[in-house]
């Protein structure tokens, strides 16, 4: 089933226009203008320690840190694997925000799931459990963290 395509009004253009002309405004160097997990607040957060996302964000990357031997001992393939899965974290975590605040996960009127559940969640799962398998043949540990592992340490 396709979905109709959403007409905007006038007043939204005007209140696009209007947005864009107060970010050119705030932003006289240019720039890219970006949204979601790329965000200057939403990188803020997770990378300042003071919140409770940054908080959660580092304790995970300790602890895959720690089970490569600690930062000494990180080969630089690891080190850019681990850069790697930090961004992917945070774009799921987000992802999972989003789904928390949304009333249903699956739209009644063509039964399929939210668009970030589809493909990009999926997609962003994979990549980190293939990432943190990639991790555990370097660190010559038999035992993989799973994605569901890695979730388990965010909640907690």
């Amino acid at each position: 089933m396709v979905k109709k395509k959403h007409i905007q009004t006038q007043a939204e253009i005007e209140a696009g226009r209007q947005n864009l002309l107060d970010w050119k405004q705030d932003h006289p160097e240019g720039g890219n203008l970006k949204h979601g997990a790329y965000s200057h607040a939403i990188r803020q957060r997770y990378g300042d320690k003071r919140y409770r996302e940054g908080k959660q964000l580092a304790r995970i990357m300790k602890g895959l840190r720690e089970e490569l031997g600690g930062n000494g001992n990180i080969s630089m393939a690891a080190q850019l694997i681990l850069d790697s899965i930090k961004s992917k974290i945070v774009v799921i975590l987000q992802i999972g925000k989003y789904v928390d605040r949304q009333i249903e996960i699956i739209d009644p009127k063509t039964g399929e799931l939210l668009p970030c559940l589809g493909r990009n969640f999926t997609v962003y799962a994979e990549s980190l459990r293939r990432d943190l398998q990639a991790l555990a043949s370097m660190a010559g540990s038999k035992k993989a963290s799973s994605y569901k592992d890695v979730m388990k340490e965010l909640e907690g």
